[in-house]
């Protein structure tokens, strides 16, 4: 089942980092799917057609949405998770 839309509303700001998101070359692919779901739904996209086109399925479409309704660029970045932390590279 899938969870009930919310709207999403960007400010101009928002919607130019998730532009250049989508523009840049070296984005990784989930975060480019997570700016076009958002953008996506900000011009008013069901979340079908959405999913569709972004290649995921409606479920999660609406977890972006709502993560992105509550919380705003932050909520489009993943939560931490329990275990060891990964080891950054030296210059990285």
């Amino acid at each position: 089942m899938i969870p009930e839309a919310r709207e999403v509303q960007l400010s101009k700001k928002d919607r130019k980092v998730l532009e250049a998101c989508c523009r840049s070359p070296v984005t990784v692919q989930r975060d480019l799917k997570r700016a076009r779901i958002v953008l996506l739904a900000a011009d008013g996209r069901s979340t079908r057609s959405i999913a569709k086109d972004v290649g995921v399925q409606p479920r999660i479409v609406s977890l972006w949405q709502h993560r992105y309704a509550d919380h705003g660029l932050e909520g489009l970045h993943d939560k931490p998770r329990p275990g060891k932390s990964t080891v950054k590279l030296a210059g990285s």
